[in-house]
């Protein structure tokens, strides 16, 4: 009688194929574990590596790494917050092992690489060596902010708590870029003018080595943004205060032009610009009065001139027909003989917390 061979029950064949399965997985995940760090070690010496650390960073979500070695290799000065987040933005829902890379760049001195997933570019990665012999990896951003500052001469400045060099000073001791307008602009604040480029967000600024308190100011006009000593004097906001609404009452026939030159420098474009702007638009009015009056960020950018913003809403009615305008303007005062005038101005309604869309 011929014995009758036995068959693998279903069962216990199910349990082995998963038990094996489970096996795989495991043992493939320590095949990858130790082929990662096989590679790494063997590949240290070359400028591939920087990348697979920068991606082991990314896994890691080792920002913090990658911002220091950016600083080794590119020194910039970008704040660690805006940094991360641009990083975090980047490589968000992105699957770190499907990234490739190639090269772009490789001369002597100048390693780029970029990278891609799903067949779209990711980043742009800059490669060096550090002094310990370690090649290192800082992403390029391409960011397209860029800032003027202009500080009293002579002031070091940190930006986002870094210390900026010369090699970031464009101009040094020219005339206040708001006081430009003057047609003799010897007695005008004289300043060192910075370019600060690729910047991820607006600059924090602040002045090194000063007992004083500094703060900052954007022009209205242009965005430079002017350095000067912080000022809280209600006098000086008195001076803002009154001469922006003798400005204002000009075109609404309510002074006339000598008022407006007492106030001015008559040298001036500014003053130019006033003299010859016609008024007679302005419809008659019996009623008018100004509240909501306030001066502020003020700033002194030498001991005889300052600028700063003033908001106001002045209001006009005929009896009949009646309305209420929001204004904001930027006004640059320099001294004349002991007396503050007016040496420019720029007029931005959005410094008016009442502003309105049809203004």
């Amino acid at each position: 009688m011929t014995k009758q061979k036995r068959g693998i029950s279903p069962i216990i064949g199910l349990v082995l194929v998963l038990l094996l399965g489970a096996f795989g997985i495991v043992a493939g995940n320590m095949v990858t574990s130790r082929a990662r760090a096989t590679f790494l070690e063997e590949e240290k010496d070359y400028p591939e590596s920087a990348i697979t650390l920068y991606l082991e960073h990314i896994r890691n979500k080792d920002f913090d790494g990658i911002y220091e070695d950016s600083l080794v290799i590119a020194p910039h000065i970008n704040s660690k917050e805006d940094y991360i987040n641009k990083l975090q933005e980047i490589y968000k829902d992105v699957d770190i092992d499907q990234i490739v890379f190639a090269p772009i760049e490789s001369d002597s001195k100048n390693l780029k690489y970029a990278l891609a997933y799903d067949k779209k570019y990711l980043s742009t990665l800059e490669l060096m060596k550090s002094k310990d012999n370690r090649w290192l990896a800082s992403t390029i951003f391409s960011g397209d902010n860029e800032y003027t500052v202009e500080v009293p001469t002579g002031l070091k400045l940190k930006v986002n708590g870094i210390e900026i060099g010369k090699e970031y000073m464009m101009d040094k001791k020219v005339v206040a870029s708001n006081f430009l307008g003057m047609d003799y602009p010897q007695d005008a604040p004289h300043v060192d003018r910075y370019l600060l480029s690729n910047l991820l967000g607006a600059p924090q600024i602040e002045v090194m080595d000063s007992s004083k308190k500094y703060g900052t100011l954007v022009d209205v006009v242009n965005g430079i943004i002017y350095v000067g000593e912080a000022i809280n004097d209600k006098e000086l906001e008195n001076v803002f205060i009154e001469d922006a609404k003798i400005c204002a009452m000009l075109p609404a026939q309510e002074v006339g032009l000598g008022s407006v030159a007492a106030i001015s420098v008559l040298q001036s474009d500014w003053y130019d610009r006033i003299s010859t702007m016609q008024n007679t638009w302005f419809t008659g009015h019996g009623v008018s009065n100004f509240s909501n009056e306030k001066a502020f960020n003020i700033i002194k950018q030498s001991d005889n001139s300052m600028v700063g913003f003033v908001t106001f809403d002045y209001y006009a009615s005929n009896g009949e027909v009646d309305r209420t305008w929001n204004c904001g303007y930027q006004i640059s005062f320099i001294q004349e003989y002991g007396v503050w005038k007016i040496a420019g101005m720029g007029i931005d309604s959005t410094l008016n917390p009442k502003k309105k869309t049809d203004y």
